[in-house]
């Protein structure tokens, strides 16, 4: 697969990811499970180091990267890639949302948790149809929309409805609280 060259050679900001691409292929096609954990690593830390001045295009870039890349890397490296992105305003997308979706908690939980980048029509789908564990990860959010506490408070057990009642952050609208209060 070729990454799509979306910012210029001659941006500074850029220059290390570049250098890099020739060598990420390689490792993506014919390197260990090591190396190309290792490869992550790499990357995730020139992203992190980055975030707050990439442009869009970088952005879009670096998501091109790591979506290929956690396709192919084991659990415990994708659980850490999601530790780390889940904070940040402006990380890559389209890998949040794959690590939101993935059935390892470890690894959906933190972006499912704190990721700015999840909006709500991503957290409805979600919590439609994952576990109950990635329920309660979404119960946790700081804001959370009343489309998403209804699917919440219909398909979450008694930990997801008691995390989520006690979140002040959370809009429940009328029948969801309804809904709880004949739980209780």
């Amino acid at each position: 697969m070729r990454f799509r060259r979306m910012a210029t050679i001659n941006d500074p900001t850029m220059a290390p990811a570049f250098s890099l691409l020739p060598e990420l292929e390689t490792v993506v096609r014919h390197g260990s499970g090591e190396r190309r954990s290792e490869a992550l690593r790499q990357i995730t830390a020139l992203f992190l180091r980055g975030a707050d001045r990439f442009k869009d295009e970088h952005i879009r870039l670096f998501d091109d990267v790591f979506v290929l890349l956690i396709n192919e890397i084991e659990s415990q490296a994708r659980a850490e890639l999601s530790r780390q992105l889940a904070p940040v305003e402006n990380s890559p997308i389209q890998v949040i949302r794959k690590l939101a979706k993935d059935e390892d908690i470890m690894v959906a939980g933190p972006v499912l948790a704190q990721s700015p980048r999840l909006v709500t029509a991503d957290l409805v789908a979600i919590a439609s149809a994952m576990s109950a564990e990635h329920l309660y990860a979404i119960s946790s959010r700081a804001e959370i929309a009343e489309p998403v506490t209804d699917i919440l408070v219909r398909r979450g057990d008694f930990a997801v409805k008691r995390k989520l009642a006690g979140n002040a952050g959370a809009k429940i609208s009328e029948s969801g609280f309804s809904a709880l209060i004949r739980s209780a």
